[in-house]
């Protein structure tokens, strides 16, 4: 009802406008605006500085409009039959023409607007400046912040629209009166729906969509809420009287290299000439939304994403950053790489690409390779892709925790000595999506895996233009590597990916060494200390700070400092601290630990007698210890070696949750001091008391969870835990 009446109200016009419309049809603002510097004074009503000036001082000066009786122009009053008729005489127009008699109306009465565009279309007639013209308005400075005064988007762009109040005209199909970029006059409405083609939808969630089109953003306020939240792609709108009613997303999409371009159509490598439609529309979308000209495309085979409507390309979209692919090996059982044959399938239809033939299958098809088919003949290769870009290959063959993995962008298969080698080339984005939920349960909240994405990320970017233990990949899908896709990518996890996009840890020396693990002891470790061994190492420097927000100033180097920081004896309070592998203990008998340093360091050191810590880094971590024994003794260099040393195999390890756990090969961390246990002047072996799970070196993915709860953001995490790089876009 509200809407009915201010279009109701907006049925009258004031003289304001009429004098616009009427100097309009003759001249363009500019000149207007001249008329205005260079005629006679305007009556004292007239500011010079308001919109209708020029406007007014036209119509005067023409002697198409006139004062009242009191010597004003009175810009706001309503226009009245009387000064319709004065018009009409100006420019001598018959009352016979008319659908409507003038003498039935006193000269003080409204005119509706209806019957001026009757006369303006008449008085138009042979103006070559004024159209009338069927459009959309889309937006005005209440919802577009970019938008001028008086500015107006609409289905055919940018207009201006002085005088006239356009927002209860917004999302309605129109008839208007225009005059180049200027709307005179709103004649009625078209149609009771209209649509806005090819917008991208930034996101969408509860009762609100922001959107971007023909270069501005505007939101969109929704009558109820959404059901689930939107991601960003492209859409058609659909608005019926005015209300959002209908998002047709267009999924269908495909990523190829652009070698040509022209009117109507791109050429694409692998796919052809494919046509181009009327309303293209060209969107880079990082790092903020803006469109381009297709003619700023490269032709020189730049990858691009194409989205399709039918089998038109309707939009395509541009990252402003290099968009990077990697390229993951899979590990097939047993953590072998290579596989006797290879089963693929997709959800929906997909290409199979081999000694230069591009074959097309169903959906739902299964083709399988084996080793030995001429398809490998000479070295070949073969590469699989969803026919939709956003679609996904399954690999039949292989098996996760989730089932048979499937697998965004292209499966390569390239034979081997001892089988088929199977290499997953990915977008980067999407490799982040799929390493996160394999390295960090989604349950820590979003804060922490944006940290986990960033480090996954920049591990990632590390790793291109190296290869991986001489295969043809950058890197593997384990824990060699990262683990990849052996959960599925999830709505968080797609989430922090997109949320980080492009973003790396950069420190002086280049790409920083994002290592992470479990759980920290209350500090972490360099790299050179985590993988020390008995020399000077060449490995990228990390950092080594304590994980908590008092100002701890314990020696950790020390001894005596370290069993009081273990003990949790220094008042401190660290983030990781309620944690059940912050602190733990386990005795180890002297026994197995013979047994240990007979496997580990081919030394039969014989009954064990003492062991002597040689160096701690300055994290507190074991760098080297000594084991003596009655027949030889051992120097053990390295966490990694003292670990297994202390196996607990046959011992109960008992996290500070007191719920023992049995038959762990390693020790939890090297963050321990021990004390031997005699008896009878006979070692028995030794009790540890330690603290953390994992090398300590990097990130610690549960105090990265601890702090996210305590409300730090990702980017504050990320500094505590590596201080000497900064966050950057690359």
């Amino acid at each position: 009802m509200n809407i009915h009446r201010q279009w109701t109200s907006n049925e009258m016009m004031n003289r304001a406008q009429i004098a616009r419309m009427l100097a309009l049809m003759r001249y363009d603002r500019e000149t207007c605006e001249t008329q205005k510097k260079s005629g006679d004074g305007l009556p004292e009503d007239i500011a010079g500085e308001e919109w209708y000036a020029k406007y007014a001082a036209v119509a005067l000066n023409e002697g198409w409009m006139s004062l009242r009786e009191d010597g004003k122009f009175h810009p706001g009053d309503t226009f009245t039959y009387g000064d319709l008729k004065y018009i009409m005489e100006q420019f001598h127009l018959s009352e016979d023409l008319l659908s409507f008699s003038l003498k039935y109306h006193q000269g003080d009465g409204m005119v509706p607007r209806t019957q001026w565009c009757e006369v303006y279309q008449l008085l138009s007639a042979e103006s070559s400046r004024v159209q009338r013209e069927k459009l959309s308005i889309h937006g005005t400075p209440s919802n577009i912040s970019a938008l001028g005064a008086w500015q107006t988007l609409t289905s055919r762009g940018l207009y201006s629209a002085e005088g006239l109040a356009m927002d209860i005209y917004m999302d309605y199909s129109l008839e208007v009166y225009t005059a180049g970029d200027e709307i005179l006059c709103v004649a009625g409405k078209a149609d009771d729906m209209c649509r806005i083609e090819n917008v991208w939808i930034e996101s969408g969630e509860g009762d609100e969509i922001q959107i971007f089109f023909d270069g501005y953003e505007r939101s969109i306020k929704l009558e109820g809420k959404l059901n689930q939240k939107l991601e960003p792609n492209m859409a058609d709108l659909t608005f019926t009287e005015g209300r959002l009613n209908g998002v047709d997303y267009k999924t269908s999409r495909l990523k190829a290299a652009l070698t040509g371009i022209e009117e109507r159509a791109a050429v694409l490598k692998d796919y052809g000439t494919v046509p181009i439609s009327e309303n293209l529309v060209v969107y880079q979308i990082y790092p903020s939304p803006k469109v381009i000209s297709k003619d700023e495309l490269a032709t020189d085979g730049t990858v691009y994403e194409f989205v399709l409507k039918g089998n038109e390309i309707c939009g395509i979209i541009y990252q402003d950053y290099a968009e990077e692919t990697i390229r993951v090996l899979l590990h097939g059982t047993g953590q072998v790489y290579e596989q006797s044959s290879v089963t693929v399938t997709s959800s929906e239809p997909f290409l199979v690409m081999g000694n230069d033939e591009v074959k097309r299958y169903e959906a739902g098809t299964e083709v399988t390779f084996s080793q030995g088919e001429s398809i490998f003949e000479g070295g070949g290769e073969v590469a699989i892709k969803a026919e939709n870009e956003r679609g996904k290959i399954q690999v039949l063959s292989l098996e996760r925790s989730s089932g048979a993995p499937s697998y965004h962008g292209e499966i390569q298969i390239q034979e081997a000595a001892g089988g088929l080698l199977v290499i997953n080339q990915v977008n980067m984005e999407d490799y982040v999506a799929g390493v996160i939920p394999g390295e960090m349960p989604v349950s820590y909240g979003q804060e922490a895996l944006k940290v986990q994405a960033v480090c996954a990320r920049t591990f990632g970017r590390r790793a291109l233009g190296t290869t991986f233990r001489d295969y043809p990949a950058n890197l593997d899908d384990t824990v060699s590597s990262q683990v990849y896709n052996n959960q599925e990518e999830c709505e968080e996890s797609i989430q922090a990916a997109s949320e980080t996009r492009g973003q790396v840890l950069q420190n002086p020396e280049g790409l920083t060494a994002t290592y992470f693990f479990s759980t920290s002891c209350g500090h972490t470790s360099d790299a050179k200390d985590v993988w020390y061994s008995g020399s000077g190492t060449d490995d990228e420097k990390a950092v080594s700070v304590f994980l908590s927000d008092d100002s701890v100033t314990l020696n950790l180097m020390q001894e005596e400092d370290f069993r009081r920081f273990i003990n949790m004896e220094d008042g401190a309070d660290y983030f990781e601290q309620e944690l059940p592998w912050f602190r733990w203990q386990v005795f180890v008998s002297a026994e197995d630990i013979r047994n240990s340093v007979l496997n580990v360091c081919q030394t039969d050191i014989g009954e064990l007698t003492s062991v002597t810590v040689l160096e701690r880094a300055e994290s507190g971590l074991l760098k080297a210890i000594r084991l003596d024994g009655g027949l030889d003794t051992c120097t053990v260099y390295g966490e990694y070696k003292i670990r297994q040393i202390f196996s607990p195999v046959n011992a109960e390890l008992i996290p500070q949750s007191g719920e023992a756990v049995t038959g762990w090969e390693m020790l939890p961390s090297a963050y321990c001091y021990m004390d031997a246990v005699v008896e009878n002047n006979i070692c028995e072996g030794v009790l540890i008391h330690g603290g953390g799970y994992g090398h300590g070196c990097g990130m610690s993915q549960n105090g990265a969870m601890k702090m996210a709860e305590m409300g730090k953001t990702y980017d504050e995490i990320l500094k505590y835990f590596f201080p000497d790089s900064e966050l950057i876009t690359e």
